[in-house]
């Protein structure tokens, strides 16, 4: 008499705890988009949440500032960067909390792929394309906290590609003057050198920020990347779908640890060098 068969392993799935997650992940990716700009508002700057109000008062602060002569915001363009500070610190916050919610998530279908030992082809197959979606929200939530981190450390800088190219008008004159000051910088005229300081500065801010960003997160996929290397050296050649999945992972880990050195290399070289990069910005790299 046969013995009856016992349950495999794969049977067993954390349901509630995968659809808590993604809900909660669901929600978060909503608020990453909408809230933002609404609890980034308070009393004068309301109307600052509707984008082209932003880039209206944004091109007349900076129009004012850069003739103002001075290093100082004036108060309409303190109004409008204190407004996108707020902006980046609430986007960031979400980013934050919503890369701590897929790590969460991708780690438990992680667990339940290496754990079902079950034959159904289908049910791997959606377990490891769950599980590269999960990858891939998770390292735009990771892409957005570290921009959110320098558009709240160098609010000024991050919000100048809001003001986009102008052909003619106050805003053109006032860009061919700063591109003018940025080719001949022996020739900077005294009532200039404070408001272009002040842009310059906050640039080489806003590329600081990134620099010192991208080492930990390029430590961070570099160990990754030799764990599971040596994961994959470890597994046998009978456990061959796990190999894939390892493989194609750890692959991944290198190709991102290498992406941030680079991140890390060419944003140290503009922090050092940063009238180039600016004159391109204000060449129409918005």
């Amino acid at each position: 008499m046969r013995r009856p068969i016992s349950p495999s392993r794969s049977a067993v799935f954390p349901t509630r705890a995968v659809a808590v997650l993604t809900a909660l992940a669901g929600a978060l990716g909503a608020a990453l988009v909408f809230a933002p700009g609404i609890l980034a508002t308070r009393g004068r700057n309301s109307d600052l949440a509707d984008r082209r109000n932003l880039v209206d008062d944004l091109r007349d602060a900076f129009i004012g500032y850069w003739h103002s002569g001075k290093e100082q915001y004036s108060p309409d363009l303190e109004r409008v960067v204190d407004y996108w500070f707020r902006y980046n610190v609430v986007k960031g916050v979400i980013a934050t909390v919503l890369l701590i919610v897929l790590v969460a998530l991708g780690s438990l279908l992680w667990k339940t792929f290496l754990r079902d030992g079950g034959p159904e082809r289908v049910r791997r197959v959606a377990l490891v394309s769950a599980g590269v979606s999960v990858v891939g929200f998770a390292l735009f939530a990771l892409w957005t906290a570290v921009a959110s981190l320098q558009g709240a450390a160098a609010p000024f800088a991050s919000i100048l590609p809001l003001l986009g190219g102008a052909s003619h008008g106050a805003l053109a004159d006032t860009v061919d003057q700063i591109k003018q000051h940025l080719t001949d910088s022996t020739g900077r005229s005294e009532q200039a050198r404070p408001a272009l300081e002040g842009i310059v500065s906050d640039y080489v801010r806003f590329h600081v920020v990134r620099e010192i960003a991208a080492v930990p997160i390029a430590l961070v996929f570099m160990g990754a990347s030799v764990v599971l290397w040596k994961k994959y050296a470890r597994k046998g050649s009978t456990d061959r779908r796990t190999r894939r999945v390892l493989v194609s992972f750890a692959v991944s880990s290198t190709v991102l640890s290498l992406f941030f050195i680079l991140i890390f290399a060419v944003n140290r070289a503009t922090a050092a060098d940063p009238d180039p990069g600016l004159l391109n910005f204000f060449n129409g790299s918005w």
